[in-house]
């Protein structure tokens, strides 16, 4: 197939999204497939084996790379049009690269799918502006997309309180996204309690499909050739990922220090605008240690090799934690508080808290238990052949192969 993969943030090194699209390019070439990537002209590292198309965007330097919006004029989608052509396009981000593709897909004839990666409804807890982001849905991106589409699906409504605990701006998001996902031929998300949420909004089962990110194999190379150093008899939680409010650090670092067991310590790598709170927060704690953001994949192998458990303190936010699938990787167990994360996750290898901090606490003691950290990890293996990134592609060129047959059939627009 042809496939033309599009999204709005830096390729590939701006996040999660990025490090999910090169994962499924990279798979997708494997298989045979003719891939072209979609980007920013900015800060943009070209793939080898697919075709590349620098587009403009709409950034200010310095800021966050989810600010980056890709020109999606008509006129741009047509010199894309006029430089390769597809069977199917596929947008990755919900700005700029969701209309452009609606645009491209118009101009084509061919099929559009798009991926859910974030979930914004989780942001409103811990960060205020983001009703910003909820209103640019209601009066920028799902009006745009309904012109460039030509679609006007049914109106969504809000999901009920008891399924989103968010609040009312949370509910509003997934009514947003139920009416962006009705404007498009397929819609793909990694977790599956994000299609539960989207079908109920939009008041029916929509072309959703469940595709879990796959672990990096170049990560999981490294994890393999890297040798366990430690030789102390300390339990380390580990966490990895950006030091944000959204994933709540605060309530991680409270929650170890209430714990008070002795022989633990507290990992911290990354890096975030949360980062001098928390210092102040872990109070000089000589069991909790910063060690900022790593670069290199061998360095985080390593750190995750060297850990006892992953501890992930995020609720309502991640919509799957791709760290987790490296922890899964490294035969690592985890500990969290979000009963609706499901993939990488089990009963068999990870232990689920409450969200507050005593539960956590909690869950940390529980967590020294040698015999029941041993247990936990050696049922990790099991869970790799289902996250793969081979599983994954598999899974998206099933999706491609479905929406193109419907959309053939459907004389140009899928169920």
């Amino acid at each position: 197939m042809r496939i033309a993969l599009v999204l709005d943030d830096f390729y590939p090194s701006s996040g999660g999204v990025g490090r999910s699209v090169e994962t499924q390019l990279e798979k997708l070439i494997q298989l045979g497939h003719d891939v072209t990537l979609i980007a920013p002209d900015r800060h943009l590292q070209k793939p080898r084996g697919c075709r590349t198309i620098e587009c403009p965007t709409i950034y200010i330097e310095g800021t966050s790379s989810h600010l980056s919006v890709l020109h999606f004029s008509k006129r741009r989608a047509q010199l894309i049009s006029g430089e390769a052509e597809f069977d199917v396009i596929h947008s990755q981000t919900d700005r700029g690269a969701l209309i452009l593709s609606a645009r491209v897909a118009a101009l084509q004839g061919i099929a559009h799918v798009h991926t859910f990666h974030a979930n914004i409804a989780g942001t409103h807890r811990t960060v205020k502006r983001a009703i910003w982001g909820t209103l640019s849905y209601l009066w920028l991106i799902n009006p745009l997309l309904t012109s460039a589409a030509g679609r006007q699906p049914p109106r969504s409504r809000l999901p009920r309180r008891e399924r989103e605990t968010g609040g009312l701006a949370a509910r509003m998001d997934w009514a947003s996204f139920a009416d962006l996902a009705g404007k498009v031929d397929a819609y793909t998300v990694p977790s599956p309690f994000m299609v539960d949420l989207i079908d109920e909004a939009a008041g029916m089962d929509l072309n959703g499909f469940v595709v879990p990110t796959g672990y990096n194999e170049r990560m999981k190379a490294a994890i393999d050739a890297v040798e366990r150093t430690r030789s102390d008899d300390k339990v380390r939680f580990l966490f990895v990922g950006r030091l944000a409010k959204e994933k709540r650090l605060d309530v991680l670092i409270k929650a170890f220090r209430i714990a008070e067991e002795p022989n633990t310590e507290l990992v911290i790598i990354g890096d975030g605008d949360q980062r001098k709170a928390l210092r102040v927060l872990a109070d000089g704690d000589p069991r909790i240690d910063f060690r900022g953001h790593l670069g290199s994949l061998d360095a985080i192998a390593a750190e995750l090799r060297n850990a006892d458990v992953l501890a992930l303190s995020s609720y309502r936010f991640d919509s799957q934690g791709l760290v987790i699938m490296e922890a899964v990787a490294a035969g690592l167990p985890v500990l969290y508080c979000d009963d609706r994360l499901t993939v990488g996750l089990s009963p068999e290898t990870s232990h689920l808290t409450g969200p507050d901090i005593a539960s956590l606490a909690q869950g940390i003691s529980h967590m020294c238990n040698p015999g029941l950290r041993r247990r936990l990890a050696a049922a990790t293996p099991a869970l790799l052949p289902s996250l793969s990134a081979d599983r994954m592609a598999e899974r998206f060129v099933a999706v491609y192969e479905s929406v193109i047959q419907n959309y053939g059939k459907e004389g140009g627009r899928s169920g």
